[in-house]
């Protein structure tokens, strides 16, 4: 193996950083400087309405582990001839498809995460990516059909997700943080032997930028 395993320190549960981010992080990794992220509990339910799901509990350091529930989701392509503004518009897209751009008019209730799925070929060269909103479930059963081409509705299956939680305002975000955070998340899961995919990064905003206190999640989908 191309790593070594490192003597591991248990973090006392109940320590705010735990209680925050649903995990306890290593030791190596710990930065005192760093935002506590806004407790899940205090968003999904309360906030917004979140896909259905379950937090597994985890005796290993760096990462969550979560189940989240098969349902429908609602998907924009992003642009890249789009540039800068491709995210944006990606997001805007989905945002005019709840507020009324769907076959029945219907406005549909904000949910969380909004995800971004960011697609790899075997050299780990980016491919493109997906932009989505979680369907609520007062919709499940027979969401609208969307006007725009460039969204459309999906069924996921149920799925295990390995996650780091961030609590900085998604702008301030810098290509550097995400790098080091999607190594720590990987880092940790082959140490522990929890197989996932790699050639498909997700980052899952539970909070908007206007928000005072925020959590992005960045994940791996289980194999």
């Amino acid at each position: 193996q191309w790593y070594q395993r490192r003597v591991r320190v248990k973090v006392d549960l109940g320590d705010p950083w735990s209680d925050a981010a649903g995990y306890e992080e290593c030791p190596d990794w710990v930065d005192p400087k760093k935002p506590l992220p806004k407790s899940i509990d205090d968003i999904c339910g309360v906030v917004a309405e979140c896909p259905v799901k379950e937090e597994i509990a985890n005796t290993d350091c760096g990462f969550g582990m979560r189940k989240v529930s098969a349902g429908k989701w609602v998907s924009t392509k992003i642009v890249s001839s789009d540039g800068d503004k491709k995210y944006g518009n990606g997001f805007m897209r989905l945002y005019k498809y709840i507020s009324g751009a769907n076959a029945d008019g219907a406005k549909i209730p904000m949910t969380v995460p909004v995800l971004s799925k960011t697609y790899f070929d075997k050299s780990f060269k980016e491919l493109g990516g997906t932009m989505h909103f979680y369907v609520p479930a007062t919709f499940q059963a027979n969401p609208p059909t969307p006007t725009d081409s460039l969204v459309y509705l999906e069924d996921w299956d149920d799925a295990l997700i390995y996650y780091r939680a961030l609590g900085s305002n998604s702008q301030d975000i810098t290509m550097n943080v995400w790098m080091e955070e999607f190594t720590h998340l990987s880092t940790a899961l082959m140490r522990t032997g929890h197989a996932f995919y790699p050639h498909m990064s997700i980052v899952g905003s539970f909070t908007g930028p206007e928000d005072k206190d925020h959590r992005i999640e960045i994940m791996y989908v289980s194999n």
